[in-house]
């Protein structure tokens, strides 16, 4: 089993497996009891990216461990897992600022019989 030291990891660029740079490790969540790590805290390469997941007590993203694919020069995280993890988090907006559809048009009145009904 190969081994790295953490204090190699922090600063690390965090890539997708598609080649999408997300950001850099700013530092990893343990479980205390188990010792596994939990997530990694990202800090994003801008403030678009990974706006839809869970953020950490200063507000850097958190991607899951189970993400991760590969650490060598780089970390490399699989990109449907953080798709499947943005979309797990509920919308924020309250039901009162989501707009209403847009009633249905009204059917046309139908031509009277003695009219000549035109193409």
């Amino acid at each position: 089993m190969a081994q790295i030291f953490a204090s190699k990891l922090r600063g690390m660029n965090v890539l997708t497996d598609r080649g999408l740079q997300v950001g850099r490790l700013q530092d990893m969540l343990v479980d205390e009891e188990s010792g596994r790590i939990i997530s990694l805290v990202i800090k994003p390469i801008t403030k678009e990216a990974l706006v839809d997941l869970p953020k950490d007590s200063s507000g850097y993203p958190l991607l899951p461990f189970n993400s991760v694919m590969a650490i060598r020069d780089y970390i490399v995280v699989n990109e449907r897992i953080l798709v499947i993890q943005q979309l797990k988090k509920p919308t924020s907006k309250p039901a009162e600022e989501i707009p209403a559809r847009a009633p249905a048009p009204a059917a046309p009145a139908p031509t009277p019989p003695n009219e000549p009904q035109l193409p």
